[in-house]
């Protein structure tokens, strides 16, 4: 791996992820996005940062519309990049043409930190 990309549990932006999260009941941070087309706000725990090739991505979890067969809802994770606009600090979706390599990194680098479940089952 290149010198400037790396991965860390809530690493380099904490300062960043605390300006926009709020600690919940259970010690998580969770944040508020705004979707800006339709005004919906969904809540989501950050997971995790990193960088990659000079961007700093955040790992946010998520509930789904969706649910499992004790009627739970299902979560699912998602990755979107900081980025400065006029001195504000925000988060935003990742371009079309981003989303399979920058998700392919994030589950390579899972793989190398915590190794493949698949392996340590057998």
């Amino acid at each position: 791996m290149a010198d400037n990309n790396n991965f860390e549990e809530i690493g380099p932006k904490d300062e960043l992820i605390d300006a926009i999260a709020q600690l919940d009941d259970e010690g998580d941070r969770v944040i508020e996005l705004k979707d800006e087309e339709t005004g919906e706000v969904t809540k989501a725990v950050v997971e995790s940062t990193f960088l990659f090739n000079g961007s700093t991505y955040v790992v946010l979890i998520v509930d789904t519309d969706e649910k499992d067969e004790d009627d739970e809802l299902i979560s699912a994770y998602v990755i979107m990049r900081f980025v400065d606009k006029d001195g504000e600090v925000l988060l935003e979706n990742l371009p079309e043409k981003e989303e399979d390599v920058i998700y392919d990194y994030y589950d390579k680098l899972c793989d190398e930190l915590y190794g493949d479940d698949e392996e340590s089952e057998d």
